[in-house]
């Protein structure tokens, strides 16, 4: 799952976030490019403030991260529970009806009408599935665009206050920044500002719920 986890947002925010930014100062850009003559080299770019968060380091230490994980396993554990609890007891009756069929205790009657039964329990089964997994997936993609949003809207302000141009996004999986000095390296700071935003609407949540 925790994988799964750093996938999504990796995939979320390698742009996103970095989009965000460039929108956030998309005024001054398009200013700075009409100073700029036609023909500008590197050398008449404008000095962008640039800072960087390392997207597995705040997976891993971001608590509304894990807690989201964590609640996403034990809901996977239940759902795998209830299939393979009616998947037993599917096998069982299959297993008495073959019993029963061999022993020529079934009249053809009773033998169609149990065969028919037995093969609806076992679509139903595969429809309760299909459902439960689609159910999953759906609230998992929910809750973690709801993850990705405020990550997002967080390193919209963060940038703002400490007068970042770009903030950029680097993972060991998926990874366009080739090279980044450690000095710019924000992640702690960020994955502190959220747990303690965080720290502060769990209880709140907790209020709702009851």
């Amino acid at each position: 799952m925790k994988k799964i986890t750093t996938l999504v947002l990796q995939g979320l925010l390698m742009g996103a976030v970095v989009a965000t930014i460039i929108s956030c100062n998309n005024a001054n850009n398009e200013d700075a490019a009409e100073k700029t003559p036609a023909k500008a080299t590197s050398k008449d770019a404008p000095n962008y403030k640039i800072a960087y968060v390392l997207i597995d380091t705040l997976t891993s230490q971001y608590q509304k991260c894990k807690d989201l994980e964590e609640e996403f396993t034990k809901k996977r554990a239940n759902a795998e529970s209830t299939i393979n609890a009616k998947g037993k007891n599917f096998t069982a009756q299959l297993q008495d009806f073959n019993r029963k069929y061999q022993s020529n205790q079934f009249t053809q009657q009773q033998f169609e009408a149990e065969q028919a039964r037995l093969q609806k329990l076992q679509q139903d089964l595969q429809d309760l599935e299909a459902r439960l997994s689609n159910s999953l997936q759906e609230e998992y993609q929910k809750e973690f665009q709801a993850l990705t949003d405020t990550i997002q809207n967080f390193t919209k302000s963060y940038a703002k206050e400490k007068g970042y141009d770009f903030i950029l996004c680097k993972s060991s999986g998926i990874d366009n920044v080739l090279y980044a000095n450690e000095a710019y390296d924000v992640t702690d700071e960020v994955v502190k500002a959220l747990n303690k935003r965080y720290s502060k609407d769990a209880p709140k949540k907790e209020e709702k719920k009851k």
